[in-house]
């Protein structure tokens, strides 16, 4: 876990259709390989199956990109 006091963390959150722990388990070496990812996680019980991330940066695209890019739907969820 990356671990900087001095760092803004923002907190990201998407709709995806990864819905099962096989998914999670082939998305995680992306996620995990990306220093803006702080930290990050996916409710498997959610019915948006939402993936929760604590980056370095308020950009939404950049993840949006990897996840779709792995073969997933991913969409900001807004308030």
């Amino acid at each position: 876990m990356k671990n900087n006091p001095d760092r803004q963390e923002f907190i990201l959150v998407f709709r995806t259709n990864i819905n099962r722990k096989k998914d999670v388990k082939s998305l995680s070496p992306l996620l995990d390989g990306c220093s803006e990812i702080i930290r990050w996680n996916i409710d498997l019980s959610d019915c948006d199956n939402v993936l929760r991330i604590e980056a370095t940066h308020p950009n939404h695209e950049p993840v949006i990109h990897l996840v779709t890019k792995a073969g997933y739907n991913c969409e900001e969820l807004t308030d």
